[in-house]
């Protein structure tokens, strides 16, 4: 047995007495896991050890923990276990977490060993530790969009830290500025978060800014208390959450036009009292002008034949994430989109039937308001054929809107009334 191996092993004797003196494990299996924690060093520690084997370690020592959890919670309900806090409350956990570390130094590009660390960490609501574990994968692998995306996650949906969740997207994409799918899902974060604020003040009946305010800062007291919580075992340098990590991730100090709008975007967290029709945020600004910022980027990484479709693929993109948000003003959202095209691309046909269109983007074959939102999209159809002087371009105009309809309405699986389908008939006739 090597030195290391052996200074290691003596570590977890206290730990081992421990479970003994409360009954929770005998003497049996006790040199049982003495033996596996042996095997499992010399495996790691040897020149052919594999990522695998410190998973199956780790696995190991979680189903052991869960174990004398069990175990722990059984005899107390019936007083046969010293309640009084001791080593092997916390050896369990302190141990795994030396396994994942030693795991992601020798393999630091396998993404499973992180994903496993990270699983883990959270499943124990260990917050400190999930923050020093994403610091150091994002320092690794910058790139890694997906790290990014799922680490401003966990600060927003698991910590409600929408400021942390906020940064994150910002270092993110100063880092990754050509990834679509990092733009998108910052902008639907910032949706979201909007979206969720005004559901809880309408729940809760947050009318007044003083009370929106307490909330807010109840929200941030309650994740200081969980952070609070892992003091006892958790020996990593205190942080107000992964935005405090910013030298650690290895952002440069570069100031080009897109950081600087970036940075010039309102603190949501200071900006989000009041009434939704008269603060800008509420309605979605933010991510409108992410969607702004999106394109001017994406654009710069396409060649210049292929950026009109390459923009309005985007467009699409965004309007279906917009129409995810019903609790709010998605026609606001849309016609900035279409203002956008009408700007750049007016003489494309996509433009013209985006905007004809629009009124329709969110109202399904069932809805009541179908017949009314016909109208309006009819009448934008009458209004630019009348526009339009060749034969041609009436007729391909007629065309596309047609087939609109009929993928959208006339081709769909969802019931309708009879009333319904003479509607469409009706209009779709007329447009011919």
């Amino acid at each position: 047995m090597s030195s290391s191996t052996r200074h290691l092993l003596e570590q977890s004797v206290a730990e081992l007495d421990d479970l003994q003196k409360k009954g929770l494990f005998e003497r049996k299996e006790i040199t049982m896991i003495m033996r596996r924690r042996t095997d499992f060093e010399h495996r790691i520690l040897g020149r052919g050890g594999k990522a695998r084997d410190f998973l199956k370690y780790a696995e190991f020592e979680m189903n052991l923990e869960k174990l004398r959890l069990k175990r722990f919670h059984r005899l107390s309900l019936v007083g046969l276990v010293d309640l009084k806090p001791s080593v092997s409350d916390w050896a369990g956990f302190k141990r795994i977490v030396y396994i994942f570390d030693r795991a992601t130094r020798r393999f630091p590009a396998d993404l499973d060993i992180w994903t496993r660390y990270i699983q883990f960490a959270k499943e124990k609501d260990a917050i400190k530790i999930v923050y020093r574990v994403y610091a150091k994968l994002l320092q690794l692998q910058p790139r890694n969009v997906d790290a990014w995306i799922s680490a401003a996650k966990y600060e927003f949906e698991t910590n409600y830290n929408a400021k942390g969740a906020r940064d994150l997207f910002q270092r993110a994409l100063r880092l990754n500025p050509e990834n679509e799918k990092l733009w998108l899902t910052y902008a639907q974060f910032e949706l979201t978060y909007v979206s969720k604020l005004l559901a809880r003040r309408k729940v809760l009946g947050l009318m007044t800014e003083k009370q929106q305010q307490d909330d807010i800062q109840a929200q941030r007291s309650e994740l200081e208390s969980r952070i609070a919580k892992m003091d006892e075992i958790d020996e990593a340098n205190d942080n107000d959450g992964l935005e405090a990590n910013k030298d650690v991730i290895g952002l440069d100090s570069d100031k080009d036009a897109m950081q600087s709008e970036l940075a010039q975007l309102p603190e949501a967290d200071m900006n989000v009292l009041g009434n939704p029709d008269l603060n800008p945020v509420l309605k979605g600004d933010i991510a409108l002008t992410v969607f702004d910022l999106c394109v001017s980027e994406m654009m710069k990484h396409v060649d210049r034949a292929s950026r009109e479709a390459e923009t309005f693929r985007i467009a699409e993109d965004f309007f279906s994430m917009f129409s995810k948000f019903d609790n709010m003003n998605r026609d606001y959202l849309n016609y900035h989109v279409l203002a956008y095209l009408q700007t750049h691309y007016s003489s494309n046909i996509k433009t013209t039937l985006i905007d004809i269109t629009l009124p329709l983007r969110n109202v399904a074959v069932g809805d009541q308001n179908l017949a009314e939102a016909l109208q309006l999209s009819v009448n934008k159809y009458m209004a630019y054929k009348l526009k339009l002087k060749s034969a041609s371009e009436k007729t391909e105009l007629s065309n596309v809107f047609v087939a609109y309809l009929n993928e959208k309405y006339v081709n769909s699986e969802e019931s309708r009334s009879e009333q319904v389908n003479v509607l469409l008939k009706a209009i779709i006739q007329k447009c011919r």
